[in-house]
């Protein structure tokens, strides 16, 4: 059983380590006035590729994430201090991990532009096959990216363009698409023209729906409507180059105030927005050059679980941040989150999620 671990076999947990270096990051707040509160920082995995996609899944009580470009699904279970991760063999970009509703070790999965179904023990190094595979977005080059069931359990995922060949980290822009499945597999387009799909949450009402293109620096808002899944009246409710936040925003969560904290890629910054002043609140730090997206866990839900990369790093960013890909926990936010939404998809034979 692979355990949790650093460099020097240590445990993780070593808190006068973390002070030194800087792991346990100040939360910064908007009114001067204020006393600072401390964040607590911590590093509960090793450093991967490009770790994405945090779900917290409560009947497991574990946090699912996915290192993207090597193919593999994650599991981190803070009860045991445990660490397991596993490949999708044959496929390179697997893009999400989602629990599927009352199928135990059944996940959905982003493969490349398509879903598709996997078992998974949460231990061995290996899935199954992946089945019902469907393909998603038709575009030449594109990929699935971020993806959530929200509270109906319909899954929402969204793709974006291939990377520009001679500008490493760079990608088409208005080449993806936001879509949502229904449980008997059919597909819906919900947002065309897309750069590069990321972050969603949902208000706790079901009312607002939360988006992030990633090349339009900001963080929209829709209006939503639960039952048919339609989004309208589009409008940008925090705008990172008008505000001169640094970094590109990425992945997010909501936690049950209605603040979201919004992952920034190219940073080491979360950040903590309320999306009804549209005013930042507060920021965290971690020692990661890329923060790519947030999910409330633990038995309490006041927990958070930060994913970060260390895509296409030099070697003396690597050696200056060498925990850059690692999930991180933050713990003393003041703030509790939702559960991650299993989906809800039917498996039978007639299920158009089977290949076309």
């Amino acid at each position: 059983m692979p355990m949790l671990y650093n460099n020097n076999n240590r445990p993780l947990v070593f808190w006068s380590m973390l002070i030194c270096s800087g792991l346990l990051a100040k939360m910064t707040i908007a009114k001067p006035a204020e006393a600072r509160q401390k964040f607590n920082v911590e590093r509960v995995s090793p450093a991967l590729e490009l770790g994405e996609g945090p779900h917290w899944d409560s009947s497991t009580r574990s946090l699912y994430f996915v290192d993207l470009h090597q193919g593999k699904i994650n599991r981190y279970h803070p009860e045991s201090n445990s660490y397991f991760s596993a490949n999708i063999e044959g496929y390179k970009d697997v893009t999400l991990i989602v629990p599927i509703e009352d199928k135990a070790d059944l996940f959905v999965v982003g493969l490349g532009p398509s879903i598709g179904i996997v078992q998974w023990d949460g231990r061995s190094n290996t899935t199954s096959q992946p089945e019902y595979v469907k393909l998603i977005d038709e575009t030449p080059g594109n990929r699935l990216n971020d993806g959530k069931a929200d509270a109906t359990g319909r899954l929402w995922v969204g793709t974006m363009g291939s990377e520009i060949p001679d500008n490493p980290g760079h990608y088409y822009k208005r080449r993806g698409s936001l879509f949502s499945i229904e449980s008997d597999g059919t597909v819906n387009k919900r947002l065309s023209n897309v750069s590069i799909s990321n972050g969603m949450a949902w208000s706790s009402d079901n009312k607002e729906f939360y988006f992030v293109d990633t090349y339009k620096f900001a963080v929209e808002a829709y209006d939503f409507d639960i039952v048919t899944g339609d989004l309208t009246n589009g409008r940008v409710i925090f705008d990172l180059t008008a505000n001169k936040v640094a970094g590109d925003p990425d992945g997010m969560t909501i936690d049950k105030n209605g603040n979201l904290w919004v992952a920034c890629f190219n940073s080491n910054h979360i950040l903590k927005i309320d999306p009804i002043t549209g005013t930042l609140l507060t920021t965290v730090q971690f020692p990661a050059y890329q923060v790519t997206s947030a999910a409330f866990g633990g038995p309490k839900l006041d927990e958070l679980y930060v994913t970060t990369a260390g895509y296409q790093l030099t070697e003396a960013q690597k050696a200056k941040r060498p925990y850059s890909g690692a999930l991180f926990r933050v713990t003393n936010t003041g703030s509790t989150g939702f559960e991650g939404v299993s989906a809800k998809i039917h498996l039978c034979p007639e299920n158009q999620l089977h290949t076309i």
